[in-house]
């Protein structure tokens, strides 16, 4: 218990150093300028991220060079960063969207995290922990989401996709975190940019968050801005998104928790049922700041905000640390993520209720959803014609 009190010290205090190199207070917001602001990064850093920046070029070249078209609709959610952005709950939201509409939608993952080599297909049976281990923690929470949804993982999202249209009638591909995964064509890409900082410090990594740079942005179809506050504005970073990469089309949402899972199976509840509750709320998930945010405002009192590593999954001494929190709180309910549930041991998982994260688009939301469904139409219309 000692040791993991000691362990997650270490983490929180490295995870911040990282996060205030990468997301600096005076850092341009808006720009791939990389100018001298506090907490610059040293030079060796900066180094590093010259090779990786060169090294990204000629792999994405030899990557469009194979690149592979399947036989149906493929929508790619991604974005530019390290994580954080909510790309997993707008995979879910846009199948959602795309079986109301009567499609029948596949995900296509990698898989942080999972031990599985060969592409498979998540089958909810069994331990959740080992699947997790399997595939990695957040197709298993997608498929808890779509039951009826195909989620396919591999490296080879490809062979992942002529495998699903082989075993089950799917007519649209929503490839989660595509962005760079140029190996796959896809008919629409959706790039997601954090409203707090799309860019961050401007690096790509190891100096910054960015997976590659800003100027490759123009490879996308549509930019969503997401995590915006609740009296956040989007009309700057819309703006100077419109003048940088213009043509390409710019939505706005936000995160809301729309209600509280209690145990699983069960109804999910206003989030009105916390409110006044002493809440102890944990995450293990990138920036989870983010999620105690959303908490927050929609009313909900945080006695105390336990975080942990991405994917962590949770041992023992982890949930006795919680609990023991959760006590010397008097906290009257335990709070998390679904991302952080499926990582949660089966005999523990109902003492801790689940966050139920949904997503406004405000007024925008007819026109993203005719963005959603036209890329849909018009590819199987292509198709069509071309038989």
């Amino acid at each position: 218990m000692i040791i993991s009190d000691l362990i997650s010290n270490a983490y929180r205090g490295i995870n911040g150093r990282i996060l205030s190199m990468w997301y600096p207070v005076g850092a341009p917001a808006m720009t791939s300028t990389r100018r001298a602001f506090p907490g610059y990064p040293p030079a060796m850093l900066r180094a590093a991220s010259r090779l990786y920046e060169k090294g990204l070029q000629k792999d994405q070249a030899r990557l469009r060079k194979k690149r592979v078209r399947l036989k149906a609709p493929v929508i790619s959610i991604g974005n530019l960063s390290t994580g954080g952005t909510g790309k997993t709950p707008l995979t879910i939201w846009v199948c959602e969207f795309l079986l109301k509409s009567g499609f029948h939608p596949a995900v296509l993952t990698r898989g942080y995290g999972g031990k599985g080599r060969n592409p498979g297909l998540v089958e909810l049976t069994g331990n959740p922990g080992e699947l997790c281990d399997l595939f990695g923690d957040e197709p298993v929470m997608v498929s808890e989401y779509l039951p009826s949804t195909p989620v396919w993982v591999g490296r080879d999202r490809a062979v992942c996709g002529e495998a699903a249209l082989a075993c089950s009638a799917v007519d649209v591909f929503v490839l989660d975190d595509g962005f760079q995964h140029l190996a796959l064509d896809r008919d629409l890409d959706i790039v997601l940019l954090d409203g707090r900082s799309p860019f961050g410090n401007g690096f790509v990594l190891p100096a910054g968050p960015l997976r590659e740079p800003p100027s490759n942005l123009k490879r996308a179809d549509a930019f969503v801005i997401t995590r915006l506050g609740k009296d956040a504005d989007s009309a700057p970073i819309r703006d100077k998104l419109k003048r940088l990469f213009p043509g390409i089309a710019v939505f706005a949402c936000r995160h809301k928790v729309r209600g509280i899972r209690l145990r699983r199976g069960e109804p999910v509840f206003d989030v009105h049922c916390l409110l006044g509750r002493r809440v102890l709320a944990f995450a293990g998930i990138a920036r989870p700041d983010g999620f105690f945010d959303d908490l927050r405002s929609a009313g909900i009192t945080i006695c105390e905000a336990l975080s942990f590593p991405d994917h962590h999954r949770y041992t023992a001494d982890d949930l006795w640390r919680i609990f023991r929190a959760a006590s010397g709180q008097s906290a009257e309910v335990i709070v998390t993520t679904a991302k952080d549930s499926v990582r949660i041991p089966s005999p523990c998982r109902d003492a801790f209720a689940v966050a139920e994260i949904g997503i406004d688009f405000g007024p925008e939301l007819e026109d993203f959803r005719t963005l959603i469904r036209s890329s849909v139409v018009r590819k199987k219309y292509d198709v069509l014609s071309t038989e």
